[in-house]
């Protein structure tokens, strides 16, 4: 199972998708992608787990990541 937790004021939010070749798979697959595109285009840092690390991600989605992390700017002042 692959996921992508968005931290925010509330939480966070999991969502989770399969990479098996299935109807259902793909539909997952593809909310996942769009969820990563807003929040790109909403300003967040979008970081992905690598060697049980997370580093920041600037590349589009690939839905082999086994974790993104969504990270909301910091509004203030």
């Amino acid at each position: 199972m692959h996921r992508i937790i968005v931290a925010n004021r509330r939480g966070h939010q999991v969502i989770e998708w399969e990479t098996t070749d299935t109807e259902e798979a793909r539909v997952q697959i593809a909310e996942a992608e769009r969820i990563i595109r807003e929040a790109r285009d909403k300003g967040c840092v979008v970081s992905k787990k690598v060697d049980g690390q997370h580093v920041i991600d600037t590349q589009p989605f690939d839905p082999r990541v086994e974790e993104y992390q969504i990270i909301a700017p910091i509004a203030g002042g």
